[in-house]
């Protein structure tokens, strides 16, 4: 099995609990796991416009090619545990983002709601 890079999220200022009337946002939480398949990944926990979202980054490598379908696959019991809703666990192309971390590797951004304003 070859080793994937630990995303490195050292760039990243948390923005904590901005209180802003117009567009209130801040980041909750991070903490970090590993995949089936033996990748680590890392995941931030946040919120914007009443919506508590998840993004879950994780090493493109091996996975160039990776359909929606395919990453939501290797995501299944993670986002279970996250507690992300059935019905917003989807994934279409333009959700699929690849971002480069501090350390210059290539990583998925992926990005879940978990609650809406109620």
């Amino acid at each position: 099995m070859p080793g994937y890079p630990v995303p490195d999220r050292s760039a990243f200022n948390p923005n904590q609990l901005r209180d802003d009337d117009s567009l209130p946002e801040g980041d909750i939480n991070a903490t970090s796991g590993t995949l089936p398949d033996g990748r680590p990944y890392v995941l931030e926990g946040w919120f914007s416009e009443g919506m508590t979202l998840v993004t879950y980054f994780f090493s493109v490598r091996d996975l160039e090619e990776a359909s929606p379908e395919q990453l939501l696959a290797l995501l299944q019991l993670e986002l279970e545990t996250a507690a992300v809703p059935e019905e917003f666990r989807r994934l279409v192309p333009k959700e699929v983002l690849r971002i480069v971390d501090a350390s210059g590797n290539e990583m998925y951004s992926l990005t879940f709601v978990v609650g809406m304003p109620s």
